[in-house]
């Protein structure tokens, strides 16, 4: 008889295999969350800030370090200087590549600037923060909780020069996100204790609480006054059918406005890539639909853009996840606590010092 069929033996069998190490993948799509309709407090969630930067997966295997960013490009040619991290190999971890201003806090302009062809020195960084770990020694652990993941990364004494592994905060989400919109950061993610790691997916085990509300959206086009450059953008949201529906326009800065015209000219067509009719008036121009900005804005309604503001290109940016947002209600219970201790999760959070 087979050793694998053999009753009451105390083998392990090619049929019921222990957690075995194995290859780290080399493709491997980051889950993502989803909006929270507002900030919130619960027994069930850890909060976290929520980082100004790109997503990038950093791992170690025979083959050396790889970083990639959610779409699977390389990003160490765009980041050198991370090059020297150190981590056992067998690891694979999830966050964010961050440069910051002078108060160590996260932003994204200084960021596409240091990642743009001529590279701006500005600010400090790029470091990696690393929130999650979703490969230890070779094992899997995108099967285990979000709170045993979060006790494993911490556990592991990963933080060195271009690593920063970030505190988190228990219950109290609303007075976090009070504390994180006093040091005008973007926001907060919470995420399920209990939650697993699904590649790939937006999911509701992690939500997203922002300061204020923020788009990615399809350039479609532009209006462009000959003097100063563009005024404002076209702006499209990708339907449930693939198409493009205009999504209203976005204001472009005076200072911005002939950079944004230089940036998108090589992108000029023809015709209007929205779906449908919309009004026309003059200065529009039409963009071939591949560039994706991120928008500030007062709100959504009837599918159109209020008061929106552009912020920047967005370097990872990929089409099929710009769509309108449904908020996720939320749970509401009583903060347990002030502001003290969201306040030093913060502090303790941002890299203020570079070793």
């Amino acid at each position: 008889m087979p050793r694998a069929a053999r009753a009451g033996s105390d083998h392990p069998t090619l049929l019921d295999p222990p957690a075995a190490p194995g290859a780290l993948p080399r493709t491997l799509a980051p889950m993502r969350p989803r909006l929270a309709e507002e900030g919130f407090n619960s027994p069930d969630h850890l909060f976290e800030l929520k980082w100004d930067g790109i997503r990038a997966l950093v791992s170690n295997d025979r083959s050396g370090l790889r970083i990639v960013d959610r779409n699977g490009g390389d990003l160490l040619p765009a980041v050198p200087e991370l090059r020297t991290l150190q981590l056992p190999e067998g690891t694979l971890l999830d966050g964010e590549i961050i440069v910051c201003d002078s108060r160590g806090r996260p932003s994204y302009d200084l960021l596409v600037g240091h990642l743009a062809p001529k590279a701006s020195k500005r600010g400090k960084g790029p470091l990696f923060v690393a929130f999650d770990l979703l490969y230890d020694d070779h094992r899997s652990l995108l099967g285990h909780t979000c709170e045993d993941r979060r006790e494993r990364l911490r556990a592991r004494g990963l933080a060195q020069k271009g690593l920063v592994v970030p505190e988190h905060l228990e219950n109290d989400g609303e007075p976090f996100l009070d504390v994180v919109a006093e040091y005008e950061l973007e926001g907060v993610v919470a995420k399920r204790r209990d939650g697993l790691y699904v590649p790939g997916t937006r999911s509701a085990d992690w939500l997203k609480c922002l300061v204020s509300p923020r788009a990615d959206v399809v350039i479609g086009g532009l209006v462009v006054d000959e003097r100063r450059g563009a005024r404002a953008l076209l702006c499209g949201w990708m339907n449930e059918n693939g198409a493009l529906t205009y999504a209203g326009e976005a204001y472009v800065a005076p200072y911005l406005a002939e950079w944004v015209d230089a940036a998108t000219r090589s992108f000029r067509t023809d015709g209007s890539p929205f779906l449908g009719p919309f009004p026309l008036r003059p200065g529009m121009v039409w963009l071939r639909p591949t560039l994706v900005a991120i928008l500030d804005h007062e709100g959504v309604e009837r599918g159109v853009l209020v008061d929106a503001r552009f912020r920047a290109l967005r370097f990872d940016g990929r089409m099929d996840d710009c769509r309108v947002e449904e908020p996720v209600e939320v749970p509401h219970y009583p903060p347990t606590g002030g502001l003290d201790r969201p306040r030093l999760v913060v502090m303790h959070s941002l890299p203020f010092s570079f070793d």
